[in-house]
């Protein structure tokens, strides 16, 4: 009897044990990732700043009183996820302004006009410390100047619209910043005040990506060497995207480079353009007024040697093409020439480092445009750019080949 009445009573305490174990075990896991949590709260946001649209950055989403023919936002509100300030309007593909100009919308059938000095942002969240390439889409309404002002508070940039790179009417654009905070508001503004109240940039397409900078090699100087780091690129849009001048290597769309001159190069990708080596290459499209350059680490009087591939973009560009290439104080024309097997060519410039840092850059020598249009502007490719360090000079090569071949003669005679 007594067994039957304390068999139920050791069942019962294995299962509170059971349970309170199970309880602690809980409790210290809860303490654990709260622990996690407080020590790295950056993972807990990471999942918001990934590459991509932001939100409404295609102004597709459906307002809340619908979209009319002719909206006008005021408010908040109008737009999805986006803040205005001024006349802002949400054209439509297709759509007519007075004296029968035709709107043009870079993807979809939605974009937003900005009027003089209008605005829209939208607050952004992004890890603290990084930085970003924002990518966009914008296009001019009129054949006056129009330029657009892009900023993310304090870091800001103003965009030419006045060049058109294609016959399409608009182009993708990049700019980088560096998140000083975690939430940052984007911000784009029409600085213009024209005496047309219909013109005014359009925007549309709007991306983010958080910027990676490459390990440097061991054996090449030049940081992104063949360009896979760079911005954002729609895979359905085949326009490649522009860079327009950044002067700081630190905060570029493009890792480890800048583009020092008054035009834009454009970054083009393996899916729409030929490119020598890998999914990303630079296309010269401005001539002289299109640079692009880096400052690479070299030790003073020593030899290097810079070489790069050389190639045509595979996008109907009229030849000749031709790139100027510096390295330090020399500078040589190179024009593309490649097999009839090959789309490119490898060039290269020898010289001798003068200081700890050597500037090398590109530009294209033409003005070339393409031979369906000519209109668009294209230009070479350059990719697989490296400086290497070449060990010896020529005199300590034919020292080295003298020892060489007496060693083997003393060898030849010991036989």
């Amino acid at each position: 009897m007594m067994a039957k009445r304390l068999k139920p009573f050791y069942q019962r305490s294995a299962k509170e044990s059971l349970a309170k174990k199970t309880m602690a075990e809980s409790s210290a896991i809860n303490r654990c990732l709260f622990l996690f949590m407080l020590i790295f709260p950056h993972f807990s946001t990471l999942a918001l700043a990934e590459d991509g649209l932001v939100a409404n950055g295609d102004f597709e989403a459906r307002p809340s009183n619908g979209f009319p023919s002719e909206a006008i936002a005021d408010g908040p509100t109008e737009i999805p996820s986006w803040r205005t300030k001024g006349r802002v309007e949400l054209v439509s593909s297709g759509e007519k302004v007075s004296g029968g100009m035709l709107l043009i919308v870079p993807g979809g059938s939605k974009a937003v006009r900005l009027g003089n000095d209008a605005e829209i942002s939208q607050e952004v969240t992004v890890e603290k410390g990084s930085t970003y390439a924002v990518t966009f889409s914008a296009a001019r309404t009129c054949a006056q100047l129009e330029s657009l002002n892009v900023s993310v508070p304090p870091a800001s940039q103003s965009v030419d619209l006045q060049t058109l790179y294609n016959v399409q009417g608009w182009d993708p654009y990049s700019i980088s910043f560096e998140a000083e905070v975690d939430k940052v508001p984007l911000i784009f503004r029409n600085t213009g005040m024209e005496d047309d109240p219909e013109c005014g940039p359009i925007i549309d397409d709007i991306a983010i990506k958080k910027l990676v900078t490459p390990d440097q090699p061991k054996d090449n100087a030049v940081v992104n060497s063949g360009f896979e780091f760079g911005p954002w690129m729609f895979q359905n849009v085949s326009l490649g995207v522009l860079l327009p001048t950044n002067l700081d290597e630190e905060t570029s769309p493009l890792p480890g480079w800048m583009v020092e001159s008054t035009r834009a190069v454009r970054y083009i990708d393996s899916n729409h353009y030929a490119v020598p080596e890998g999914k990303r290459a630079v296309e010269l499209v401005s001539g002289k007024e299109g640079i692009i350059s880096q400052m690479v680490e070299t030790k003073p009087d020593k030899l290097y040697s810079l070489t790069f591939s050389l190639g045509h973009a595979g996008d109907k560009c009229k030849e000749p093409l031709a790139v100027m290439a510096f390295a330090g104080d020399q500078a040589q024309n190179f024009h593309y020439t490649p097999d009839s097997n090959s789309t490119f060519q490898v060039a290269s410039v020898n010289f001798t480092a003068k200081a700890e840092r050597t500037r090398i850059a590109f530009y294209s020598v033409y003005y070339n445009t393409r031979t369906d249009d000519m209109s668009s502007l294209c230009g070479p490719v350059v990719d697989d750019v490296r400086v290497w360090y070449s060990w010896a000079s020529r005199n300590e090569v034919q020292v080295l080949l003298g020892i060489g071949l007496s060693f083997w003669a003393y060898l030849f005679v010991l036989v």
